[in-house]
């Protein structure tokens, strides 16, 4: 009895122990535990995927999961060109708060590969949205690490909806790494492909997510302000606007200067050439008088002046000049 009493008590011991210390760690750590577990009260419901590739995925969901919740309708389904949308993309950039001792810096909000699914299926899934549906994804992308011999993944999860004329996107999950200890206990037993683990955030109008410091404003790029709050994980995106400064921001400063004398040198050829012509009309009207024998309009001296100027211009010849010199001193 006593034995059996013994065991009883140092299970119950044991799990209280346990029961502390994953207490303690919720507690300590919020952020990185929420980030790893993943959570049972709220998913985001798929209506249609649009594209799928294990874990990854861009896909057409409802607006809100929220019962009794009212968006305003989307304008959907959307056209949009895939280049202007991948430059776009191209254009978001993240501040990320420095070091004591460093200022902030900026990175790119998606990498390449990221962009180049993402411009592809978003454009596809927004041209087939109905008004009450979003685009929503989770991409993978790939971190350089350890002196850049090896790769690190990443996964970056939002919505996206068209609305006002402008592309909306809210980021949810921001480059979620998988727990380094899990992934190396995970390879020793040869499991390589596991993402049971991993939360992916689609984001949502509601509420702000709780992505590392702040995308910037850049031309065509503004934090959404609908709800008297300016988050920094939702933007909107004049898409022409955005894809037109970002593919000006790669011409070097040399060549813009160039583009610009010649764009200048051109206008001012373009003033002279419509001057001549003005110039060349009005010489021509004045030949006509000269040729109709319009001496009754003109004065000897004007008549002389304008044939001379005729000449120097080459709009006559110089056996039309004395000839019509002539003609014009036998009046006197």
């Amino acid at each position: 009895m006593s034995a059996n009493l013994t065991r009883t008590n140092c299970k119950t011991h044991l799990v209280g122990v346990l029961v502390t210390l994953v207490l303690s760690f919720l507690l300590t750590s919020p952020v990185f535990a929420l980030d790893l577990i993943p959570s049972i009260f709220k998913s985001t419901k798929i209506n249609r995927n649009i594209w799928k590739q294990q874990e990854q995925h861009v896909a057409l969901a409802p607006q809100t999961n929220g019962k009794g919740v009212k968006e305003p309708l989307n304008e959907h389904p959307a056209i949009l060109n895939v280049a202007d949308v991948r430059d776009a993309l191209r254009s978001l950039d993240l501040w990320v708060e420095g070091g004591f001792f460093r200022n902030e810096e900026a990175i790119p909000v998606l990498s390449s590969g990221q962009i180049a699914t993402l411009s592809r299926y978003l454009v596809e899934g927004l041209s087939q949205a109905a008004i009450n549906e979003d685009v929503v994804f989770v991409v993978r992308g790939y971190a350089k690490v350890a002196l850049d011999i090896a790769k690190e993944r990443f996964w970056t999860a939002g919505r996206v909806f068209y609305k006002d004329q402008k592309l909306n996107i809210i980021v949810g999950t921001f480059q979620l790494r998988k727990d380094r200890g899990v992934r190396q206990a995970e390879g020793a037993h040869g499991v390589l492909d596991n993402y049971s683990d991993l939360h992916f955030d689609h984001g949502s109008r509601r509420k702000r997510t709780n992505m590392p410091g702040r995308i910037v404003t850049t031309p065509g790029v503004t934090f959404n302000g609908s709800r008297n709050e300016a988050r920094p994980d939702w933007v909107q995106i004049d898409v022409a606007l955005a894809a037109d400064a970002y593919r000006e921001s790669l011409v070097p400063d040399e060549d813009r200067k160039r583009d610009k004398r010649v764009e200048q040198e051109a206008a001012k050829l373009t003033v002279e050439r419509r001057q001549m012509r003005e110039e060349m009309a009005r010489l021509r009207k004045e030949l006509e008088v000269v040729k109709s024998g319009g001496a009754q309009v003109q004065g000897l001296e004007q008549r002389l002046g304008t044939l001379q100027e005729l000449k120097e211009k080459s709009l006559i010849s110089d056996a039309e000049f004395i000839s019509r010199r002539k003609a014009i001193l036998e009046e006197i």
